[in-house]
């Protein structure tokens, strides 16, 4: 009973296998292109379309992440908000490459030619080379 007073309602939606509009997955025709649904297929389909969508997010935490260190390499320099600079440097030392490697373990298999997906791959291995340098950055001020 407590699952029926959910906020948020359980939409799930998946492109149209004929004219590529994103469509609800309990429909029984495209509304687009009036291509019949099969239900299965229309289920499977949104699962991943969900997993792609969930890898994009994951990877755009991770650009955050990458930005938050130049971040808190300039709080370092700003008196009293220089300690704030220096643990948020130490987390991101730790979170960046365990959120990198959970990525990879979750998402890295996935195969598809989803343009916002090949992006969120992409933006990976540049948050790995950001946390590199910064990381060898920090050696270097050591």
């Amino acid at each position: 009973m407590a699952s029926s007073f959910s906020l948020t309602p359980s939409i799930q939606v998946f492109p149209c296998p004929h004219c590529l509009e994103t469509i609800n997955t309990t429909v029984q025709h495209c509304p687009f292109c009036n291509t019949a649904i099969d239900h299965a297929a229309a289920e499977a389909s949104a699962a991943a379309t969900a997993r792609i969508s969930q890898a994009v997010s994951d990877a755009s935490y991770l650009r955050v992440m990458a930005w938050a260190i130049l971040t808190f390499f300039l709080l370092l320099f700003v008196p009293i908000l220089g300690l704030i600079g220096f643990a948020g440097l130490w987390f991101l030392r730790v979170a960046i490459p365990f959120m990198l490697i959970r990525w990879w373990i979750k998402y890295g298999k996935i195969k598809t030619d989803d343009r916002d997906f090949s992006q969120a791959r992409g933006s990976t291995y540049i948050v790995a080379a950001v946390w590199f340098l910064a990381l060898g950055t920090a050696f270097f001020f050591r």
